[in-house]
């Protein structure tokens, strides 16, 4: 079966004008968080919101896809050519996510819920935890892969490394 969109997260400069403009054309209603950092969608079939814009490293739209298997399914975007940017994060009240960026660099969400069953979508009153702030923390920006193979961020040891060799004299 077809993974399905089960979730989607914009950024917003402002929350105030963001609920401004889609009450009026959709008549969408939000609720945000107690540290204003998200702002849910409430109400109707679509999960999905917003994440304050200086918390988000993504370009644009994180969509999240059901999985059965978070782990398993990480691997294999793995070896087609993606990068793991989060591998495990705990999704308030319905299971945990992961964030991949693809070869083009767009980034992507799979989640998995608790009760293991990935075809239906997360409560309507469940938001993640922080998710594109923990996403914009434990990952540098977006780089395109090179190539069919995967993209892997240098270790980390090496980088500290060759920052602090000083400079050869000539």
């Amino acid at each position: 079966m077809a993974a399905e969109i089960v979730h989607i997260e914009f950024r917003s400069a402002n929350f105030a004008r963001t609920t401004e403009f889609y009450a009026r054309l959709f008549d969408w209603r939000t609720e945000q968080n107690a540290s204003a950092s998200y702002m849910k969608l409430s109400g109707g079939a679509l999960s999905g919101g917003w994440v304050r814009a200086d918390l988000v490293q993504a370009p644009g739209p994180i969509a999240y896809l059901a999985v059965d298997d978070l782990p398993a399914k990480l691997a294999e975007v793995e070896r087609a050519g993606g990068r793991i940017l989060v591998q495990k994060l705990p999704f308030a009240g319905g299971g945990e996510i992961g964030l991949f960026a693809d070869p083009d660099g767009n980034i992507m969400g799979l989640w998995h819920r608790k009760d293991g069953v990935a075809s239906a979508a997360p409560p309507a009153t469940t938001t993640p935890t922080s998710t594109a702030s923990a996403a914009a923390k434990s990952t540098a920006p977006v780089e395109k892969p090179a190539g069919k193979a995967p993209a892997k961020p240098a270790p980390a040891a090496k980088a500290a490394s060759a920052a602090k060799k000083p400079a050869k004299k000539k």
